[in-house]
């Protein structure tokens, strides 16, 4: 786990190692520092010269310094697959929660931690050649004190991980009142709701209290534990003074330098809990980085993408859930394709196997007769316009909702696109127009409103295919039709795949597939069709 997060360190490899070698200079200093307090005491003040102390004060200001570092690193991605059984909340808790305590572990691992502890070493091998007998007697009393911290480290520990239990019981908990506020008020929930968060708070500050009193509890341990060495130190050179073999300045000297090594060894302390913290959340992060799960393709060679898909014998299954059997389509560029059937009958999961989400057991698909498993999919997604059911629309600006991942579009492109897709029509009536704020989730919008919002994103990038995913749901038959007029006068033929349960649908079709329990039942040309009705 610990190997896989010094990783993310191994492009700051020379800052790290500077840290390093500033922390040793620092602590070779104290050298210097020490010999000066031993001189001041021995000789300066002796002879009662006041001029010569103020410079030796003076440098030792100077020479004293510090250096802090921050690095964070982290990044991970997983596969639409995983989020579909994941805990969408539990995960955003873990994201937000542990990443932030991963990243102040990183401040004071790399900016407090290490360096105190390089310079602790260093100022241990100063204390030594200052005074070997006095350093014995401080490392009789050092292991003791890190014993007893690490006992109540490891129960800090312990604490810290019911408190991150917590913390996501009452993330998720939160998250879910936001989500579904108007349910809430709508079954007049209020009460039942705020109860039950109220639990989730109540153990949630319980837990809180105890990492942070048994934290605190660490600090003034080690803090007693120091300040009690420096006195059993004083005591015994105290002794030698008294007993000439030992000069003031000498006992002065070293007392100095142990100051400075119990200013690091108070920093180790209060990074401790920290670390600690930081361990448990890494401990999570790293179990989802290593979650066995990869993308349905990893192909590489893009294409100049003219808009024809193939399905070709294709069977799909969710886990052990049979989705679709033996199915074989082809989307062609001028074409218009739909798909329609009831719920459930496996619609969605075409097109979600089209955009390359998940990969068929049997069978395989086809760009421009190229296997998707040889393509870069992320490439092929961006040559096609996707409109699902229940579009998404985030708050922001229409604008900003147009041209989500494509900035830097033209005003007469975003234009064109929403003529084309009849957006125009009411954005231009918008005080604000483009700039009009949705609301979140576009909640001040309407369903059809939404909607064409929805097809002006897929139609501002050009693509050479479009997927409309039960576009009936918001908009009237006589606003897809609308829809469909203006594409056809688009000068590149355009791919259209339409999917739908509504069988009037078809009146906007070149082609109509019937999908029934996963089996293609029947394809045929809307004239067809049409006939057959009559």
């Amino acid at each position: 786990m610990w190997r896989e997060y010094t990783r993310f360190y191994h492009g700051s490899r020379r800052a790290l190692i500077s840290t390093v070698l500033v922390s040793v200079g620092q602590s070779l200093l104290v050298l210097p520092i020490a010999v000066l307090v031993r001189y001041a005491f021995d000789k300066v003040i002796t002879n009662r010269d006041s001029g010569l102390l103020l410079l030796i004060g003076a440098s030792i200001l100077l020479v004293y310094m510090r250096l802090r570092e921050e690095l964070l690193g982290k990044l991970y991605t997983l596969s639409r697959a995983y989020y579909t059984v994941v805990d969408r909340s539990k995960l955003h808790a873990s994201i937000v929660q542990d990443s932030d305590r991963l990243d102040a572990m990183s401040n004071a691992l790399v900016a407090q931690l290490i360096p105190a502890i390089v310079t602790s070493v260093a100022l241990s091998i100063v204390l030594t050649f200052l005074n070997w007998l006095l350093f014995l007697v401080l490392m009789g009393v050092t292991p003791l004190l890190f014993l007893a911290s690490a006992r109540i480290g490891k129960t800090l520990q312990e604490r810290v991980r019911t408190f991150y239990r917590s913390f996501q019981t009452f993330s998720k908990g939160t998250l879910f009142v936001l989500q579904v506020m108007d349910l809430t008020r709508i079954q007049s929930g209020e009460r039942f709701e705020l109860d039950r968060q109220k639990k989730h708070l109540e153990d949630l500050q319980l837990t809180s209290a105890a990492m942070a009193w048994l934290s605190a509890a660490l600090g003034l341990f080690q803090y007693t534990a120091i300040i009690s060495t420096g006195i059993i130190i004083l005591i015994i050179g105290g002794l030698s003074v008294a007993r000439g073999s030992m000069t003031l300045g000498q006992l002065l000297s070293f007392y100095v330098a142990f100051g400075l090594l119990g200013t690091y060894l108070q920093i180790i302390g209060a990074a401790v809990p920290q670390v600690i913290a930081g361990n448990q959340s890494l401990a999570t992060l790293f179990k989802v980085l290593r979650t066995e799960d990869e993308a349905p393709y990893s192909g590489r060679r893009q294409i100049a993408f003219q808009g024809k898909v193939s399905l070709e014998s294709v069977t799909f299954q969710y886990k052990n859930q049979p989705v679709l059997h033996d199915v074989s389509l082809t989307l062609r560029p001028g074409t218009t394709l739909a798909i329609v059937g009831p719920n459930g009958a496996g619609k969605s999961t075409i097109v979600n196997l089209i955009l390359g989400f998940y990969r068929p057991q049997h069978g395989q698909l086809r760009a421009d007769g190229n296997p998707y498993s040889v393509l870069d999919l992320a490439d092929l997604r961006r040559q096609m316009g996707v409109v699902m059911q229940d579009p998404i629309i985030f708050a922001g600006t229409i604008l900003e909702n147009i041209t989500y991942g494509d900035p830097d579009l033209s005003a007469e492109r975003v234009a064109e696109a929403a003529h084309m897709a009849t957006a125009d029509e009411f954005i231009q009536d918008l005080p604000n127009g483009y700039g009009t704020f949705v609301g979140e989730s576009g909640v001040l919008l309407s369903g059809g409103q939404r909607q064409r919002i929805a097809i002006a994103r897929a139609l501002a990038r050009r693509p050479r295919v479009l997927i409309l995913d039960e576009p009936t749901n918001h908009l009237d038959r006589a606003a897809v039709r609308q829809v469909m007029a203006n594409l056809r006068g688009i000068d590149t033929p355009l791919a259209t795949l339409i999917i739908s349960h509504d069988t009037d649908v078809i009146g906007v079709a070149d082609i109509v597939s019937r999908l029934q329990e996963g089996r293609i039942v029947s394809s045929e040309r809307v004239a067809v069709a049409t006939a057959g009705n009559q």
